[in-house]
């Protein structure tokens, strides 16, 4: 999305839409890289703004995926260590 979704909005997704989200957020971050790089894109401020929001959809994702394990009767993704 080209504008920034509020964490509340975020958390409201479904994980299919948040894996979008993300999709799209790292194409935008890699394309204003390579334009500041290139000294085409002036605004690097919004570069910032979507490296963070990037981090807050991985992290609600992360929850996201955590949760719908304990859902399933798994508690933990590790496995148990080896006697």
């Amino acid at each position: 999305m080209t504008t920034e979704t509020s964490t509340i909005e975020l958390r409201k997704m479904q994980i299919p839409d948040l894996e979008k989200e993300l999709r799209e957020l790292t194409v935008s971050v890699l394309k204003m890289r390579l334009g500041i790089k290139l000294k085409k894109e002036k605004d690097t401020a919004r570069y910032r703004l979507n490296r963070r929001q990037i981090a807050r959809v991985r992290t609600i994702l992360a929850e996201k995926q955590r949760e719908s394990l304990s859902v399933k009767g798994k508690t933990s993704t590790l496995p148990h260590p080896k006697k």
